[in-house]
């Protein structure tokens, strides 16, 4: 009786922690001066209806609208920031159409964090300011951006086939 008892306790213990633990998204819009911004490419992930630009930025013209942070411990959470059904109903929700990850740190067993990612944004991370906090997680920070349509250059002469162009 006593054994099914502290099997019931430590199972209930271990309930109540995973319903606490579970992926912090914030999520902040930019409001200043627009940031209109292109890319030189890089390498993507298109899930959920959005563009995770993994490494370098969108080889087009876009906006940032917005950041997102992304907090999570795998062991509860499960899963990674990149393709998450929440982050892409959040981007989606605010006009967005892709995101460019900043940076993914991991929370060490001492508590301090290391970049594992980097700035892939060639510097947009001057933008937000979000602090990272203790714990056993991994937090990744996301810049939002919206794609722009690609602007005529009205020095260059329209095409023989177009000649509105």
């Amino acid at each position: 009786m006593k054994r099914a008892l502290i099997v019931v306790c430590g199972f209930s213990v271990m309930c109540s922690a995973s319903a606490g633990a579970q992926a912090k998204i914030d999520f902040a819009l930019y409001e200043g001066k627009p940031v209109v911004r292109t890319g030189e490419g890089g390498t993507k992930i298109t899930k959920n209806g959005i563009d995770y630009w993994t490494s370098g930025e969108p080889p087009r013209r876009y906006q940032v609208i917005a950041m997102v942070q992304d907090k999570r411990d795998e062991f509860w959470d499960g899963g990674h920031a990149v393709g998450s059904p929440s982050i892409a109903a959040k981007v989606k929700k605010a006009g967005g159409d892709a995101v460019i990850i900043q940076s993914e740190n991991e929370a060490g067993h001492g508590g301090g964090y290391s970049s594992t990612t980097g700035s892939a944004s060639g510097g947009l991370g001057w933008l937000f300011g979000f602090g990272a906090s203790g714990g056993s997680k991994t937090i990744t920070r996301m810049v939002v951006v919206k794609y722009l349509p690609d602007i005529a250059d009205p020095a260059s002469p329209p095409s023989p086939s177009n000649p509105t162009q």
